[in-house]
């Protein structure tokens, strides 16, 4: 399915952010996809490995929303509360749940912590979740959170730390360019707010997987400096579902879908979404 096949329409789920989907031919699921850190909602469709075209094809109604701080929702450029998006996600949940379609979740890094935590909150009326190099194991020293937390409440756009390299998320030069080159990415540098409640949303979640019974894939690269895969690893061995499945790819960077295994990467996404969609 070619980038210009697929359109988005508004969606206002009442949070007051930008939302969208993506409409499917006789769909017969729903996917809320929640986007990573610095990036938006609408880069799913061409530039992350055409995933929406791909899920529309799969079947899926595809349903997102741009981060507060992100994309074309409202806030200082990377400036988000965790919190308050875990909750934006679970009113998103609320706002699909009226459809009778089955519901399954996708997120990638930052968003992979959302739609974990959202779960872990409230594990009900979710069909399958994908989890794709989730931010789920964040370590931070003693002293680095307690500055983290001053600043939250009285500089929170205040970046602690210097901007990852762009080059962490493939091996593919053309895809780290694209990366760089694209106006409405924010900078990779994490901004106080940000990763305070980051550190505080993944620790209570951490109290919470043991009570995790969804279908859950999850997909991390071994080589990812920008999300940790032994937070994977511990995930996949601490929820309680017996339908779970953890891919590692040994060399594999950040973005799994844009790296030189995305083909065996997606294989693996799609055969799963099909199976647990029958």
């Amino acid at each position: 399915m070619a980038d210009g096949e697929t359109q988005s329409a508004s969606w206002d789920f009442g949070r007051g952010l930008r939302g969208y989907v993506w409409r499917a031919p006789a769909a017969k699921a729903n996917l809320l996809l929640a986007h990573g850190f610095a990036e938006y909602a609408e880069r799913y469709v061409a530039h992350y490995s055409n995933l929406i075209p791909r899920l529309n094809a799969l079947g899926f109604d595809v349903y997102s929303f741009d981060l507060r701080g992100h994309g074309r929702s409202p806030g200082a450029r990377g400036v988000t509360d965790i919190r308050r998006a875990v909750q934006d996600h679970l009113a998103a949940r609320a706002a699909l749940a009226a459809d009778t379609k089955p519901l399954f979740l996708f997120g990638h890094s930052l968003g992979g912590l959302i739609a974990a935590a959202s779960v872990a909150a409230d594990g009900g009326k979710v069909s399958g979740v994908v989890l794709s190099a989730p931010l789920l194991l964040i370590t931070a020293p003693p002293h680095l959170r307690a500055i983290a937390n001053v600043f939250a409440a009285i500089l929170p756009g205040l970046r602690l730390l210097p901007a990852s390299d762009a080059s962490a998320i493939s091996r593919i030069e053309a895809e780290v360019t694209a990366y760089k080159n694209d106006p409405m990415i924010s900078a990779l540098s994490v901004p106080a707010k940000l990763g305070a409640t980051a550190i505080a949303v993944s620790e209570s979640a951490w109290t919470q997987y043991p009570n995790w019974t969804a279908p859950v894939l999850v997909a991390h690269g071994g080589q990812d400096t920008l999300t940790d895969p032994n937070g994977s690893k511990r995930f996949y061995d601490l929820v309680a579902a017996t339908d779970k499945q953890l891919e590692l790819y040994p060399e594999g960077r950040h973005e799994l879908l844009n790296d030189l295994d995305r083909d065996a990467v997606w294989a693996v996404i799609s055969t799963w979404l099909r199976e647990h969609t029958r």
